[in-house]
């Protein structure tokens, strides 16, 4: 026997056809797009309840439990065998509520759950109660293994989000891991640079000041490869401060200068001042230019030629390269002459996970391009490589959104 709420009970038989709701929460949002989907997909056919953690009716067709905000699962929901029952969930909180829960008879939608889903969540488990109701053939049978089909779908898109989880969190585990020796050999070769532990020749210091400036890297690196897995957080930890762009590069040069010595690369500068100081954070931003001036480095051969070019740019160049929400900005192109990239794969190497060609292929290998992508879209810029018969070039723009001019505006504007 049903267990209705008294709104529900009181109703008898207007009800008998319709679609019974309940939300398992207290979001009044979460609440509203449930009322306005229930609208477009059964307008004028559905009954709906909110309730908190207490007094949760049975026998509804339909249950949807906001678990951050009524974390006790309601037996009611349980109970009801034949409901189609959804489950929203944070991220943080998933792998531990599906262990909890029986394993099947749950559709699990990921916080916060967006308009499409939830809609896509309803149609199908409306149609399958209006297949069980009606016992219809043909179209009916077909709509309901369209519906099966949706329900696998969502199931793996969760099982994908789980397993991102896995991999930030291992990420995060390994580079706790690594960090700690790393600091441990960086400090060793500064007591040694510092001649706290006896004089060296010079040829040794050289090579102890080049081991320092690798494991400088090395730490940038794993920092880096933190940020990654950061995601949209990375934004956040970025300190916009007035620099010199000319300083910034001169500094990465420095540091790639005994890599283009060895293969007796030569390496020119065509920097213009930009128009007035910029705004941006200048050890993210040096750690750009290094990653593109080593994978230069790397892929041109020796005797070969690496060219820095810098200079202003004004509204039209910034609308070429897809950048409308700035007047000017400040564009830095670095130019090798090493084995080109296949046109078809210049936009997916900057993508983290790309892998593809022979080991010596420039395009798709390692997390240098991948990181130069997030430091550069956490600026509000864009960055892009192009290719031709004579090496390959990869550019980057500051908007003069970040300038001095607009120095006011708060990290979140910007």
């Amino acid at each position: 026997m049903l267990e209705l709420s008294p709104n529900i009970a009181s109703q008898g038989s207007e009800l008998e056809r319709s679609i019974l709701v309940c939300l398992v929460g207290t979001s009044q949002s979460l609440a509203d797009a449930c009322r306005a989907n229930l609208e477009y997909i059964c307008p004028a056919s559905y009954h709906f309840e909110q309730h908190g953690s207490s007094g949760v009716p049975g026998g509804c067709d339909i249950y949807i439990w906001d678990f951050e905000s009524c974390p006790s699962v309601p037996n009611a929901m349980i109970a009801s065998e034949d409901a189609a029952k959804v489950v929203i969930v944070n991220k943080s909180s998933l792998s531990s509520l599906r262990r909890k829960l029986p394993a099947a008879g749950f559709t699990y939608l990921q916080n916060p759950v967006t308009a499409l889903s939830l809609r896509a969540v309803l149609e199908s488990a409306i149609a399958r109660l209006e297949l069980r109701r009606d016992e219809l053939p043909g179209s009916s049978r077909l709509r309901l293994d369209r519906d099966r089909i949706l329900q696998q779908l969502l199931e793996t898109n969760l099982k994908l989000h789980e397993h991102d989880q896995e991999r930030t969190n291992f990420l995060t585990r390994s580079i706790h891991d690594i960090r700690v020796p790393l600091t441990a050999i960086q400090g060793y070769c500064g007591l040694l640079l510092a001649g706290q532990l006896g004089s060296f020749y010079p040829e040794q210091t050289r090579i102890l000041e080049r081991m320092q400036r690798s494991l400088t890297r090395l730490g940038r690196l794993v920092e880096a490869m933190m940020d990654l897995g950061a995601g949209s957080q990375f934004s956040n930890k970025l300190k916009l401060e007035p620099a010199s762009i000319e300083t910034s590069i001169q500094q990465a040069v420095y540091e790639i200068a005994p890599f283009i010595e060895r293969k007796q690369i030569v390496l020119s500068l065509e920097i213009e001042p930009p128009n007035g100081a910029l705004l941006f954070d200048a050890g993210q931003l040096e750690q750009v230019l290094l990653n593109l001036l080593d994978n230069a480095c790397k892929f041109t051969p020796s005797g070969g030629s690496i060219t820095i070019c810098g200079r202003s740019i004004g509204a039209q160049g910034l609308v070429k390269i897809g950048l409308f929400d700035a007047t000017a900005g400040y564009r830095i192109d670095i130019t090798d002459t090493g084995r080109g990239i296949n046109p078809e794969q210049l936009e997916q190497i900057f993508d983290e996970h790309t892998s593809f060609g022979r080991p010596m292929d420039r395009s798709g290998w390692g997390l240098g391009l991948a990181i130069c992508r997030m430091i550069v879209d956490a600026h509000k810029g864009r960055i892009w490589a192009s290719t031709g018969d004579q090496g390959s070039s990869f550019s980057f723009v500051l908007p003069v959104a970040l300038s001095l001019n607009n120095s006011h505006l708060s990290h979140a504007a910007v």
